[in-house]
């Protein structure tokens, strides 16, 4: 008999590890854990959005695998960020700052692009520069 196990088994206990190391202060929204160190403005993005950010993209262990150009901002189309970005990314107006953990269903799952872990927990520090 064949035993298959779930990749994302243990998360939750390994992002919980994550925050209380390093003392984030964080909401658990739409699946998401989202340390809120600014809102910004009022407004927010939507779907259809293009939003100037900075970010550094990374793992629970810090290695990072992805950010924005060094001293440059990068626009992206909210619609074509993972789920978890999409989501936590609209709970931000301009000017706003923060960290996004993102489990591995709603980021690239067992399905990442080339250079990204498979079935990884993601965690992105941002600022909304403006859409």
């Amino acid at each position: 008999m064949f035993c298959c196990t779930d990749p994302t088994q243990g998360e939750e206990e390994d992002i919980l590890k994550y925050v209380n190391t390093y003392g984030l202060n964080v909401t658990d929204t739409l699946g998401l854990k989202i340390e809120f160190a600014g809102v910004g403005n009022p407004d927010r993005p939507v779907e259809t959005s293009v939003v100037e950010i900075t970010y550094i993209g990374k793992y629970l262990d810090n290695t990072i695998f992805d950010k924005s150009p060094a001293d440059q901002t990068a626009k992206l189309k909210v619609s074509s960020l993972i789920p978890g970005l999409q989501a936590g990314i609209r709970l931000f107006g301009k000017g706003g700052t923060g960290t996004i953990i993102v489990p591995s269903a709603s980021g690239y799952g067992g399905n990442p692009p080339f250079g990204v872990r498979k079935n990884a927990v993601l965690v992105y520090e941002f600022t909304l520069i403006d859409f």
